[in-house]
């Protein structure tokens, strides 16, 4: 079996002593052979992980008492290693553990970016946080959008409106709600102008209108200088 287009998970780690108890003896069993003792199969354990550096042997005492064990903790392409010096059906089960703790992660990490869009669908990105996730900042980057005057609209009034033409990505706060200012930003990015402006090429985009508008002659010389290498046409 090839392990190279298998691609597992290597966030998922299980002891050694799990490992044994959990998927190797009873798929043994299952397939009618004979369960390991802990004592022989940390020895195969050790042997595939020769060649691996830094791996740490824990003394792990039954929760029943009696005679602490060795154990390893284990990622999963050392799963696998250790679960293919089983028999066919043995590594059969190994495999299909694996497939299925990944499963389960892949959902909870699903629900998460799920339980994320709805809460930008609901409460919006502000302005503040996007800048600060992406280490941008917040309100130099506004002095330059409105230099730009491509993404925002600045009223004489001192409020910031989104350009309609980019209002898709954007919540936009009404003077009925209890969030909005009446000399402030009142838009907020949904979860699709999270994900649209959070690309390399948007991001890219902000810190170049950036040095535009409000760099030094020496940051716009490098601007100048890093679009010439790329072949790309002089926009300052």
């Amino acid at each position: 079996m090839s392990t190279s287009i298998i691609n597992f998970d290597q966030n998922i780690t299980m002891t050694s002593l799990d490992f044994l108890n959990s998927v190797i003896n009873p798929a043994r069993e299952e397939a009618g052979e004979k369960p390991l003792r802990n004592n022989d199969f940390i020895g195969r354990v050790k042997d595939e992980l020769n060649g691996y550096e830094n791996f740490v042997i824990e003394l792990v005492t039954p929760a029943g008492g009696g005679r602490a064990m060795e154990s390893i903790n284990l990622n999963a392409d050392q799963l696998l290693l250790v679960g293919m010096r089983e028999s066919k059906a043995v590594r059969l089960k190994v495999l299909e553990y694996i497939r299925k703790i990944e499963a389960v992660k892949q959902r909870l990490e699903d629900d998460k970016k799920r339980v994320a869009v709805q809460s930008a669908n609901r409460r919006g990105v502000t302005w503040g946080d996007f800048c600060k996730a992406h280490d941008l900042p917040a309100q130099r980057l506004l002095q330059a959008l409105k230099k730009s005057r491509g993404l925002f609209r600045f009223r004489p009034d001192g409020r910031v409106e989104v350009n309609p033409r980019y209002r898709d990505y954007f919540i936009i706060l009404k003077p009925t709600d209890r969030r909005f200012s009446p000399t402030g930003i009142n838009f907020r990015f949904n979860a699709k102008g999270q994900e649209y402006f959070s690309n390399d090429k948007a991001l890219e985009k902000f810190r170049t209108d950036l040095v535009e508008q409000l760099g030094s002659d020496y940051q716009k010389q490098q601007l100048l200088l890093s679009r010439a290498r790329a072949g790309k046409p002089d926009e300052l």
